[in-house]
């Protein structure tokens, strides 16, 4: 699972991906969005005093944490589709509805 977040520049680490760029004091882009983050960018940066840095990291999902949020989501789209009926074209929809919310979870 993927996750953004705003990390201070000290706890930045090479390898990491851009999710905003980086501006400076004139909105100039130092760093553009989706840049790989390498050493010397990151040196870069805190020489321009950059304070802060959105990145965009792969984080390892809980098995169980995902499953206990399959079963809510699955609690709440099945009253949603109880009238549905029981055709392929509905069960086609259900699974695309929770594979979708699945992958999109904030």
């Amino acid at each position: 699972m993927k996750i953004v977040e705003t990390l201070a520049i000290g706890d930045v680490l090479p390898g990491m991906h851009i999710a905003q760029a980086v501006t400076d004091e004139g909105g100039r882009v130092l760093v553009p969005i989706g840049a790989e983050i390498s050493e010397s960018m990151l040196h870069s940066l805190i020489r321009r005093d950059v304070a802060e840095v959105t990145v965009e990291r792969d984080v390892e999902e809980d098995p169980a944490e995902r499953e206990a949020y399959r079963a809510q989501l699955v609690a709440r789209l099945d009253p949603l589709f109880r009238k549905a009926g029981e055709g392929q074209e509905t069960r086609i929809l259900y699974q695309a509805i929770l594979d979708f919310r699945l992958e999109h979870r904030s």
